[in-house]
């Protein structure tokens, strides 16, 4: 039985976007029989998955990003200099993987859309900039997650390219579909939405990064019956402006909305987007997102610019057309766990 490590400081479901795809991978390598080991500060799984998992535990806390980024390398090179397997998978930048998995922004890009003259000479940057290309050059593979990923390694490591291959990211489609749209209105009422309210929905904790202040920019605009939710994020709420917090039934939400819109400076993959889609709800997003290879303009939602006014125009677009929730989750349905983790074993046994 082959024994397959994952790295990532934090691998778990309800941990984040990132953590949690390296769990579903995590045991979706238990169901075929693999042995699997985990590199982590910290981990969190149902009973009867963690009971079949190594766990290999790092210690740090309470310091910064880039010390612990150093720890977390410095003791998970000390752990696998003592224990053996045949396949290591990072989730996240450490240099000699056998799989690299590109699940976090690609740092020199993210750069570039700060748009800030500065950035580059920070050293905290170069130490990123540093580390990342490391990483890149010495994997044994590089997994993009969309072609979005496989297009900026052209344009910033062209020298990596050669290695670098697309290997769809799964959703969970039993968690996410049109079904949840039968629960729409009786979901609406019961949170004191009416008929008549056209609700937009926002997903994310990095809101900066995914472009909030640009959504929350054109609401003055937009008609009154237009009220978005924020999902991720605590905030004063107004008449047309309800700030969710943290969500755990996210489902809920997805169902109730009639748009999804995460108008995002920079998404390898942003799953939130997928998970609009599956349940049948129409989305904008930009073309920094990953996902966007999936959006067909006027069919299943939109792919704005990220100006105000054609972010604007969009959604007054969407507001006047009616989208079809099957049409919306058959555009992504064959994204499934199972077809990811095969791309990926697949990329293991060719090295």
């Amino acid at each position: 039985m082959k024994k397959i490590l994952l790295l990532r400081p934090k691998i778990g479901f309800g941990l984040g976007g990132a953590e949690s795809h390296a769990a579903q991978v995590a045991v979706k390598l238990l169901q075929r029989d693999y042995r699997v080991g985990l590199i982590a500060n910290q981990i969190s799984f149902p009973k009867e998955y963690k009971k079949q998992l190594e766990f290999y535990s790092i210690k740090y806390k309470g310091f910064g990003s880039l010390l612990k980024q150093g720890l977390y390398i410095y003791q998970v090179n000390k752990i696998l200099s003592k224990i053996s397997y045949d396949y290591l998978i990072s989730f996240f930048r450490y240099p000699g993987a056998d799989l690299f998995i590109l699940c976090d922004p690609l740092y020199a890009f993210l750069i570039e859309q700060k748009n800030s003259l500065f950035a580059p000479i920070k050293p905290r940057y170069k130490l990123l900039l540093y580390l990342e290309k490391k990483s890149l050059l010495s994997a044994k593979r590089i997994i993009s997650l969309f072609q979005l990923g496989k297009n900026l390694l052209s344009r910033f490591y062209p020298q990596v390219l050669e290695k670098a291959v697309v290997c769809h990211r799964g959703i969970d489609l039993q968690r996410f579909n049109p079904k949840l749209k039968e629960q729409k209105e009786a979901l609406r009422k019961s949170y004191g939405f009416s008929k008549e309210d056209y609700l937009l929905l926002f997903v994310g904790y990095d809101t900066k990064r995914k472009g909030l202040n640009l959504l929350l920019e054109i609401m003055p605009s937009l008609p009154k019956k237009v009220k978005l939710l924020i999902a991720g994020k605590e905030g004063p709420s107004l008449d047309n402006i309800i700030y969710l917090g943290k969500v755990r039934e996210i489902e809920k939400w997805y169902a109730m909305a009639d748009l999804f819109v995460l108008p995002t400076l920079y998404d390898p993959g942003a799953m939130s987007t997928l998970e609009a889609l599956a349940s049948g709800t129409p989305v904008i997003t930009s073309p920094y997102d990953g996902t966007s290879e999936f959006v067909k303009e006027g069919i299943n939602g939109y792919i704005t610019n990220l100006k105000p006014e054609d972010l604007k125009n969009k959604i007054l677009l969407a507001v006047e057309t009616s989208f079809d929730p099957e049409i919306c989750y058959n555009s992504i349905k064959f994204l499934t766990w199972d077809n990811y983790v095969d791309c990926l074993i697949s990329q293991l046994e060719n090295l």
